[in-house]
């Protein structure tokens, strides 16, 4: 919970700083090579497309079921913080070069996307048992599908 939070306020700090306060963060709103931001809007665009769903599928991966299966306590914690930081790191790195960039629309939209998955990862305890049970309860009635077939 504390990650979730930090980071979020981590990026609402940027968000506050460049709108609000007289701090000039365009640094290379008026460079002519836009070269360089071409190539780092590509970067962030495919980063921030490959991250997001990754992170909401992440715990449906085989490996992770085994090991949440295991030790459901620990892989929570590792593997949930995992998540919170790929998304919200990446919400902070487009948020800063929405202000670098001299408020550059694409990196605004790729950082309130990222930031529109953030409730369906939101940490709660409900969601912790949902998501340590619901790969048991799924292995267990696949058993009894296959037991009711025979």
């Amino acid at each position: 919970m504390t990650v979730f939070w930090t980071w979020l306020l981590m990026s609402g700090a940027v968000y506050v700083c460049g709108e609000f306060l007289d701090i000039d963060m365009g640094v290379l709103a008026y460079k002519h090579d836009s070269r360089s931001n071409y190539i780092v809007q590509m970067m962030m665009i495919l980063l921030t497309l490959a991250v997001v769903p990754l992170a909401l599928r992440l715990f449906k991966f085989q490996s992770l079921d085994s090991a949440l299966k295991a030790r459901p306590a620990q892989a929570l914690l590792r593997w949930g913080t995992l998540r919170l930081l790929m998304l919200e790191s990446v919400l902070l790195v487009n948020s800063l070069l929405y202000y670098i960039y001299g408020f550059e629309p694409a990196y605004g939209y790729l950082a309130v996307m990222v930031l529109l998955t953030l409730p369906f990862v939101y940490p709660t305890m409900s969601r912790c048992k949902a998501e340590t049970t619901a790969a048991s309860d799924t292995d267990d009635n696949l058993q009894r599908g296959a037991e009711e077939e025979i």
